[in-house]
């Protein structure tokens, strides 16, 4: 029987658009619920904002979900006695590295729990659909959430406790699943050291795999910047001006000054992106205020700079655009910027336009002559 299509207009819809309505952005830190992630490269990609994955209102009701149910977790450790604290100075509790730029926000800091009364511990507070619950009680939090293990070493590790409360529910049948954790300080170091590599590497990392078809790889929010030549977002942690500084903070070279969050999202005119981030591109020549680049598919050249593409509009190229003769053609004469483009086949060298099809009015740049590029 065919699907029939959910109405624009029906009461789930509307609340599904009004969560994607909401503001969805980028982290400013490197979170602790990343740092077991596999990749490198995925972390710095994070971190330096490449790219913001927009979810969709079913997946962001989801994660909602997830947040509501610690207030009924709160709710059932106080109520067996647990002392639980779960802000501080009337925010959530949060933990970071000597940089300012890792660490994350933690669920509660308790006391009292029947493992170990005496204890005090960091408490973490996920949900899981059955089969991920059924693996968790089999293997355990370390071996079947390895994400999270790491999570809560981390936050044992920065806040100077020694044991966390892993709290898992099943949100197909409410049924509880709880882990005593105790601190691994090896482990810590390993993901700290980690942490500080990533926040001061100025390239992005190798990536996890070359092959395109790499399960891992293939189900990453930067599965197209790695594979599919896609440019990173243009904003102030992928330009070669900014650099993370201490106490969580970014500086800009080219204008001598910190950046503020709302400045770094923003980015500026004399935004540069870091080489590696345009993967279409091999830099051949630069300075303060450009990068020359040969394009990888076609051997012609394009500049990243005010005589060139601005980043803004790189970052919505893709590879088959930047070089592409009749691109070139009405960028010269019509002063005209690249606002949005879509895959097609990659062009290819001794490709042939027919630029007479062009109309101009400029009569410098007549189209019988060779065109400047």
């Amino acid at each position: 029987m065919p699907v029939v299509p959910e109405s624009k207009h029906s009461t789930a819809s509307r609340i599904y658009d009004w969560y994607t309505d909401k503001p969805q952005d980028h982290r400013d830190h490197l979170g602790a619920s990343l740092i077991g992630h596999e990749c490198d490269r995925y972390l710095w990609m994070t971190f330096r904002w490449a790219g913001l994955t927009r979810f969709k209102g079913r997946m962001l009701r989801l994660f909602n979900t997830g947040v509501r149910e610690e207030d009924r977790i709160h709710e059932e450790l106080r109520g067996i006695g647990v002392e639980l604290h779960v802000e501080e100075n009337g925010k959530q509790i949060t933990c970071r590295d000597s940089t300012g730029h890792f660490g994350g926000s933690v669920d509660g800091v308790g006391k009292g729990f029947p493992e170990a009364p005496k204890s005090w511990a960091v408490l973490e507070c996920k949900t899981h659909n059955s089969r991920s619950f059924t693996d968790l009680t089999k293997k355990g939090v370390k071996d079947s959430k390895p994400r999270h293990y790491a999570q809560m070493q981390v936050y044992m590790g920065l806040m100077g406790l020694e044991r966390a409360m892993y709290f898992a529910v099943n949100k197909d049948t409410d049924e509880i699943f709880t882990e005593w954790v105790k601190f691994d300080e090896p482990e810590f170091d390993r993901l700290l050291d980690r942490a500080k590599r990533v926040i001061n590497e100025t390239v992005p990392p190798s990536k996890l795999s070359d092959d395109p078809a790499h399960w891992q790889c293939k189900n990453c929010d930067f599965y197209a910047h790695c594979h599919q030549q896609k440019v990173a977002l243009a904003n102030c942690r992928t330009c070669c001006h900014a650099t993370p500084v201490e106490k969580g903070q970014w500086h800009c070279v080219h204008h001598n000054k910190t950046l503020s969050g709302k400045e770094q999202r923003a980015g500026c005119d004399q935004h540069l992106f870091i080489p590696a981030l345009v993967p279409f591109g091999k830099p051949i020549d630069g300075g303060d205020s450009h990068v020359v680049y040969e394009h990888v598919d076609t051997g012609r050249m394009f500049t990243n700079g005010p005589d060139g593409y601005s980043s803004k509009e790189l970052s919505v190229c893709v590879a088959g655009i930047v070089t592409d003769r009749t691109v070139e053609a009405m960028r010269s004469v019509f002063k005209a910027q690249v606002t949005e483009s879509k895959p097609t086949r990659r062009p290819r060298k001794g490709d042939a336009v027919d630029l007479s099809k062009i109309p101009t009015g400029n009569p410098d740049v007549p189209f019988d002559d060779p065109l400047p590029f």
